[in-house]
């Protein structure tokens, strides 16, 4: 006799515990954006978004690293045949085994193998309100930074939804050619010589004698940035941990180097290495994935509307999202003719769309509306 798994059971199949998308963890933290409009995070099983509130899982006040950090910087730096970024995972490995100075236990991270001189002028010259000093707003935002621009599922396919085996070969081999190819991690110096000319990259302004400024080796020994022009050309976020991508003359971050040469699917968030996709609303998406944010329903084909750029299904926009007529205080169906006047909405009937005292249908037709009412004269509006 076959068993019948239960959805909890299909999920430990589904996803090894290794590598569980981290629903046991922060489950019920507060949504940042929304407050106590959210319940608190309920990850979605592979959309990567609250089921509450629909906002991102960095959007919420995590208490547990959702990051990965560890398994992401495992897999750029490890193994890599880079002698800069095989020296970068050795300055990790030992920072994590020595014990760290006070100075170091103020901040959630801090760029490993450097004196304590230098790595007090980094911070002092990172905008305040984003150094991450333990429990600061600094600190949720590098959490946040490094959940966005260095995603688990951009490095890792064990994390990303039911990949083909010729998929996920594409995706290894696309991880490789990545990290070894455009992958730096910042190096941060000191100018000491008044006679040498460092000029920042971005804001062209000249770097002080005394002040330190970021190199970035793939982008040549002639450019450097102050700490905070070090940033992704694309979301001009400051690079989280100092990591970047380096293509054509332009420096990026993790999330939107990818991008330049795959697309990234709007529902789940991963990048998409099939060799068919579906193209809907502007954005990309695995065809699989295509389907009603609320209730997960194939829309391929379907008639759907889209909102805040993510499809809905007819009975789920019904249910959710309907507007109400003034007339008859029914709701209005997604797919049905309405008409809106001032916040207001009808169904464009002349059941419903008509004066509220002679009842003349007033469809296509000029209209004098008094608080909730609609008339076709003066004379209706003062009678009634």
């Amino acid at each position: 006799m076959t068993e019948t798994l239960n959805s909890e059971q299909e999920r430990e199949l589904y996803y090894p515990k290794k590598y569980k998308l981290g629903h046991e963890r922060n489950e019920g933290a507060k949504c940042l954006k929304c407050g106590d409009k959210c319940e608190g995070l309920d990850l979605h099983f592979w959309r990567k978004i609250c089921k509450n509130c629909k906002c991102k899982q960095e959007d919420h006040d995590l208490y547990e690293d959702i990051a990965n950090e560890h398994e992401v910087k495992s897999r750029l730096f490890k193994d890599s045949n880079v002698a800069h970024l095989r020296d970068y995972f050795n300055k990790l490995t030992a920072a994590n085994d020595q014990p760290k100075t006070e100075f170091v236990k103020k901040f959630t991270w801090v760029p490993p193998g450097m004196n304590q001189g230098i790595l007090v002028k980094y911070m002092e010259s990172l905008p305040k309100e984003l150094v991450p000093i333990v429990g600061s707003e600094g600190a949720k935002y590098r959490r946040a930074q490094m959940v966005y621009q260095l995603p688990i599922h951009d490095h890792d396919p064990n994390y990303c939804d039911n990949l083909s085996d010729a998929e996920r070969q594409k995706m290894e081999d696309f991880c490789a050619m990545r990290n070894q190819d455009a992958l730096g991690v910042g190096d941060i110096r000191e100018k000491t010589q008044a006679a040498s000319k460092w000029n920042c990259f971005r804001c062209s302004k000249p770097v002080m004698t005394g002040e330190v400024a970021v190199f970035a080796s793939r982008a040549g020994e002639d450019k450097c940035w102050h700490p905070g022009c070090f940033v992704c050309t694309v979301c001009n976020n400051l690079l989280v941990d100092l990591i970047y991508f380096y293509k054509d003359g332009v420096i990026y971050c993790g999330r939107h180097y990818a991008e330049q040469f795959k697309p990234r699917c709007a529902a789940c968030d991963e990048l998409i290495f099939s060799e068919t996709y579906t193209q809907a609303e502007d954005r990309n998406w695995h065809q699989r994935h295509f389907c009603c944010l609320e209730c997960d329903r194939d829309l391929g084909g379907q008639l759907y509307v889209a909102r805040g750029g993510q499809p809905h299904c007819l009975e789920c926009y019904d249910k959710y999202y309907a507007k109400h007529c003034m007339s008859c205080k029914k709701n209005i169906a997604a797919d049905a003719k309405r008409i809106e006047h001032q916040g207001q909405f009808w169904h464009a009937t002349s059941e419903c769309f008509h004066c509220a005292k002679c009842n003349k249908d007033m469809l296509g037709k000029q209209f004098l509306k008094t608080k909730n009412n609609i008339f076709c004269s003066v004379d209706c509006a003062k009678s009634y």
